[in-house]
């Protein structure tokens, strides 16, 4: 646990340098900025435009590396119980660096869009050079589309100064459509990482009514658990119970069956009972060798 955390920790740090990097860069590219707007010379402002388109595409990189990587974060935040003793200090560290790629990519986006009418009132005024009486309406539709005005095209046949404006004005133009993509770069980033607070949001709110869910079931099943036990141990108790009445039933019984019998009628049954006996004597009789027998007198119970 305690290895997790510091790997989240230096990834945080890592992310949080690259954004301090990120601001660097746009205060680079401030400046080229400015150096572009009162150069007086093509080559040196066209040298410092480079080295200005250099550090915007470094910066969108960076931007789109610290905005991946922080959306990581709140992937693996998403997935971890809130109950994770380390849950709250890893939404503090996503909130905070989200917060603070957010400032820095609003702050780009007010740079680029001040660069960007700077140099549209540079185009304005290079359009008046050839066209002094020109309206606003016809400069703003100049700004938007100088391709298809034909005023430029007039001012050649004239004058040196005419040529060299249309060369600026169209470089301006081709400046201006990039500043643009750039600006709308940067308010997709800005509004995914919005988005990315929407859907952490949804997320927690799933994984909270999820807990709930469990939670309930967790109780439910502990109540079913209580009740079964409670049956168990009262039909334990009846069987008990059954048992008991029984034992005391027979005990009763064989209390009523001793009491009715008579008194002392074990040990008379071998006394009152006299076996009948037959005396035999031989008697001879004339003629007749067969010895008479003489019944006896048979004793009856008194």
């Amino acid at each position: 646990m305690t290895d997790n955390i510091s790997k989240f920790l230096n990834e945080t740090t890592s992310i949080e340098q690259k954004i301090t990097n990120v601001r660097s860069n746009i205060t680079k590219i401030e400046e080229f900025q400015s150096q572009i707007l009162v150069s007086t010379s093509t080559t040196h402002e066209d040298s410092t435009n480079k080295e200005r388109e250099a550090f915007v595409e470094s910066t969108r990189n960076l931007l789109i590396e610290c905005k991946d990587r922080i959306k990581k974060i709140q992937y693996e935040n998403a997935r971890i119980p809130s109950t994770d003793p380390n849950f709250g200090l890893r939404q503090q560290r996503y909130e905070y660096l989200r917060t603070k790629l957010s400032n820095v990519l609003e702050d780009y986006r007010l740079a680029e869009n001040t660069f960007m009418k700077q140099t549209k009132d540079r185009m304005e005024r290079q359009y008046k050079v050839v066209n002094p009486n020109a309206s606003q309406q016809e400069i703003d539709d100049y700004v938007s589309n100088p391709n298809s005005q034909p005023i430029f095209q007039q001012a050649l046949l004239r004058t040196n100064e005419a040529q060299n404006a249309l060369a600026e004005v169209q470089k301006r133009h081709e400046d201006i459509k990039s500043i643009e993509n750039t600006i709308a770069e940067l308010v997709a980033l800005f509004q995914e990482l919005h988005l990315q607070v929407e859907e952490q949001d949804q997320t927690i709110v799933n994984i909270e009514a999820n807990t709930e869910v469990t939670v309930e079931k967790t109780e439910q099943a502990a109540n079913e658990i209580g009740t079964a036990t409670k049956l168990a141990q009262a039909a334990r108790k009846k069987k008990w119970i059954c048992l008991g009445i029984a034992i005391l039933i027979i005990l009763v019984i064989v209390v009523v069956v001793i009491t009715q019998l008579p008194k002392g009628s074990i040990s008379s049954s071998s006394t009152n009972t006299v076996t009948a006996t037959t005396t035999v004597t031989p008697t001879a009789l004339p003629n007749n060798p067969s010895p008479v027998i003489t019944p006896q007198p048979t004793l009856q119970p008194q």
